[in-house]
């Protein structure tokens, strides 16, 4: 892979991305790649671009907030923002068509960023944001958990607590004994306010569209993601999804928790790497 930082001013933001180029490609498509919340892009999704065999270009942004993108002003409330951010990347570099992969913050703005343009590519979703729970208690439960969160770490950064209660709900059966802990925590609190006002944006999106987003069902083909190891609800919504939507696939990633993108990577690499060689 060759890699190829990108670093400019938008209209609403100022972008940092990097473009990796693999010669050795099987095509000539191109993948937007986007992280979750409070960890940028290229820590994020590095393990699995390594694995990924069909696609010439990949884009890995950081999305504002995060990383060294920043909007240039206080963005309104909710994910819209977000999609903003991408359509002015993938505007700056005539990006016209594209597959798209999101995990979990990334995955409910993927999802609002695609459902505004045109598109027809493959859509990957990693424990997206929006499909926790196929009840709308669980669902708008989580966004205002999301929403406390965020205004415990605005107060005060530096403190532990709220990264914790976030771990807790979105990886409760992870091992709290080993350094990884301490590692996640110190990630996310390089970025905290971005991390917060991820947060916020999708405890809004939540909060305001819980129907639509219990009732989704995928327009495009692709794959959604959970880890073995993560709740039995978020599982129920992805068999749900898969049920409902016409070229769409589940995939359980064995032994994996909510950080599937980054313990589990060749496994997430070769679905992918198949779903583009079947399309």
């Amino acid at each position: 892979m060759e890699k190829h930082p990108l670093n400019f001013r938008s209209d609403h933001c100022d972008q940092h991305a990097v473009v990796l180029t693999n010669p050795a490609a099987t095509t000539e498509r191109r993948l937007v790649l986007l992280h979750g919340a409070g960890v940028a892009g290229e820590l994020s999704w590095t393990y699995v671009a390594n694995y990924l065999t069909g696609w010439r270009e990949i884009l890995i942004p950081d999305l504002a907030g995060m990383g060294r993108s920043r909007f240039l002003s206080a963005p309104a409330a909710g994910v819209a923002p977000y999609a903003q951010q991408l359509d002015e990347l993938t505007g700056a570099l005539d990006w016209q068509e594209f597959d798209v992969a999101g995990y979990s913050f990334g995955g409910i703005v993927a999802e609002h960023w695609l459902r505004s343009r045109p598109f027809n590519g493959l859509c990957f979703l990693l424990e997206p944001a929006m499909l926790y729970a196929a009840d709308a208690y669980v669902l708008l439960n989580k966004a205002q958990l999301y929403q406390q969160v965020a205004e415990q770490i605005v107060v005060n950064p530096a403190d532990s607590v709220p990264y914790v209660r976030f771990l807790d709900s979105v990886s409760p059966a992870r091992n709290r004994q080993d350094k990884t802990e301490q590692l996640t925590i110190a990630r996310l609190q390089a970025n905290a306010l971005g991390f917060a006002q991820a947060l916020a944006a999708v405890s809004t999106a939540l909060q305001q569209q819980p129907d639509y987003y219990l009732n989704w069902v995928s327009p495009w083909a692709g794959a959604g993601f959970v880890g073995s190891l993560s709740e039995p609800a978020m599982h129920e919504r992805h068999r749900q999804l898969a049920a409902a939507s016409r070229n769409w696939q589940f995939e359980v990633v064995d032994g994996a928790d909510h950080s599937l993108v980054f313990t589990r990577p060749r496994a997430i690499a070769a679905v992918m790497n198949r779903c583009l060689a079947e399309r």
